[in-house]
């Protein structure tokens, strides 16, 4: 069983993938650049250097090779203080179709990387 597999029978709604893209947390002046850690169609894990607190609502930026924007509430808050950061559990609250356009973002992804790949062998 794969990893995917094993989160999703392990009641997980959708599986995590170990994903590092930028993201940007839109606030009221300025936008702050965070990198991605891992991506699944229900959540995002972020890594911070501001502070936040559980339940904040960030308005997310994943900059794909399609930007995709995402209102996600922070669910959990792991300290890092060797590193002076935190991560994040974001879950995202999705709008309208955003599930749907970041589902297709991720696939597109997936399928050309996956051509890429066959191109090296």
């Amino acid at each position: 069983m794969s990893q995917a597999e094993a989160e999703i029978a392990a009641g997980r709604k959708s599986a995590r993938v170990k994903l590092v893209v930028p993201c940007e947390i839109k606030g009221s002046t300025e936008a702050i650049k965070v990198p991605v850690s891992d991506i699944s169609l229900d959540g995002v894990k972020l890594i911070s250097t501001q502070s936040h607190l559980i339940g904040d609502i960030l308005r997310l930026t994943l900059r794909l090779p399609t930007p995709v924007e995402l209102a996600a509430e922070i669910r959990w808050i792991k300290s890092d203080d060797a590193r002076n950061r935190s991560i994040l559990g974001c879950r995202f609250a999705h709008e309208g179709d955003s599930r749907q356009a970041l589902k297709a973002t991720l696939l597109n992804m997936a399928s050309a990387i996956d051509s890429a790949a066959r191109r090296v062998r």
